[in-house]
C-alpha cells in the first residue's frame, strides 16, 4: 500500500517525529606552534584537546599510557582528563616556544630541537562533553592527511581571521575523530528537558548568585527533588556542574584576556573572592590560577 502525497511530503514524508540532539562545537582555539619545552602534570581543563605533530618527541601520558606524538596520529583528549606532557623530559613544568610564522620555519623545527604542534581546543555542548577520561588516538589515513595539511598551513597565513572555509575543515576535523569514539566510553546523556533548562540557563547566567531554589524554580520543581534528578541525569550535583562551567569560563578568560588580573576574572565568572575562585580552580584544573595563567598550557 503506497501513501498520498501531500504538501508536508514536500518537506518530510514521513510521519514519525525523529529526536536529534544538537551539536554546538564552541571552538577556543586553533593554533600551530614550535614547542622547545612542553613538561606538565596532572593538567585538566573542562574542553577538549585535539592534538597532532608532525615531528616526534612529544608525549602525552595518562594513568599508566603514554602516547607518542607524530604525524601517524592524531590525539584526543576529553574534558576532565587528568593527563600529563612531555617533550625534554626535565623535572620542572615549564612551556616554552611559540607560533609558527611561516611555512619556511617547519623545515628548520627538527634542527632546532624542536617540534611542531597543532592544537586544537573546543566544546562540544553538555551532552556530548561527557566522557569517561581516557586519551583516545586515531591513525592518520590519506584523506585525513589532506585535511591536516590544509588546516596546518592555513592557520599560519589566518592567525586571527580565519575563513569559512577554514573553520568548516576544522570542524571536520573535529567531528570526523569525536565520532569515531567507540560508545562504551561515553557516559549516560540525559534527553530530560528540565535538566537541559536547566543547563542553558546556567550558561547564559553564570556569572549571577544562583542557589538550588533559584535553579529548581525555573522548571517548578521542588528544591529536593530537583537535585536528585539532576544528580542521577548528569553525574554531578547542581553546584559542582556551576562550579565547572565558571571555571571553564575563567579559563577561556585567561586565554583570551590576559590584560584582566585574577580578581576580576573571579568576580566576572560568580566567585565571592579571589581565594573561594583559586581553591576551586586548583582543585578542578589541578594547578593554581596564576600558574595555569604564567604557563599558559597548550
Amino acid at each position: 500500500m503506497g501513501w498520498k502525497s501531500t504538501n508536508d511530503a514536500k518537506v518530510d514524508p514521513s510521519g514519525i517525529k525523529q529526536h536529534f540532539t544538537d551539536i554546538g562545537i564552541k571552538l577556543h582555539c586553533c593554533r600551530y606552534w614550535k614547542l622547545n619545552e612542553w613538561e606538565f602534570n596532572n593538567l585538566s581543563f573542562p574542553f577538549w584537546r585535539l592534538y597532532y605533530n608532525t615531528t616526534q618527541g612529544a608525549r602525552v601520558s595518562f594513568k599508566n599510557k603514554v602516547v607518542e606524538l607524530n604525524s601517524d596520529k592524531v590525539i584526543l583528549i576529553p574534558p576532565y582528563t587528568s593527563f600529563s606532557t612531555s617533550l625534554k623530559q626535565i623535572n620542572t613544568e615549564s612551556l616554552s616556544g611559540n607560533r609558527i610564522a611561516s611555512v619556511e620555519e617547519l623545515s628548520d623545527i627538527m634542527e632546532m630541537g624542536m617540534v611542531d604542534h597543532l592544537f586544537i581546543h573546543f566544546n562540544l555542548g553538555f551532552q556530548h562533553d561527557h566522557l569517561f577520561p581516557s586519551i583516545f588516538e586515531f591513525n592518520v589515513d590519506a584523506q585525513t592527511q589532506i585535511l591536516l595539511d590544509e588546516i596546518r598551513f592555513s592557520i599560519i597565513e589566518q592567525y586571527t581571521d580565519l575563513s569559512s572555509r577554514l573553520m568548516l575543515q576544522i570542524y571536520s576535523l573535529i567531528l570526523m575523530h569525536v565520532s569515531k569514539i567507540p560508545a562504551e566510553n561515553w557516559k549516560q546523556k540525559t534527553t530530560d528537558n528540565r535538566v537541559l533548562k536547566v543547563i542553558d540557563y546556567i550558561d547564559l547566567h553564570f556569572k549571577e548568585s544562583l542557589s538550588n531554589e533559584v535553579l529548581s524554580e525555573r522548571i517548578s520543581m521542588s528544591p529536593n527533588s530537583f537535585l536528585r534528578l539532576f544528580k542521577v541525569t548528569t553525574g554531578f550535583t547542581l553546584q559542582q556542574y556551576l562550579q565547572n562551567k565558571r571555571i571553564e569560563k575563567a579559563i577561556l578568560m585567561m586565554h583570551h584576556n590576559q590584560d584582566a588580573a585574577i580578581e576580576q576574572i573571579a568576580e566576572k565568572c560568580g566567585f565571592s573572592d579571589r581565594h573561594h575562585f583559586s581553591k576551586v580552580f586548583k582543585r578542578i584544573v589541578k594547578v593554581a590560577p596564576a600558574q595555569y595563567r604564567k604557563t599558559q598550557t597548550i
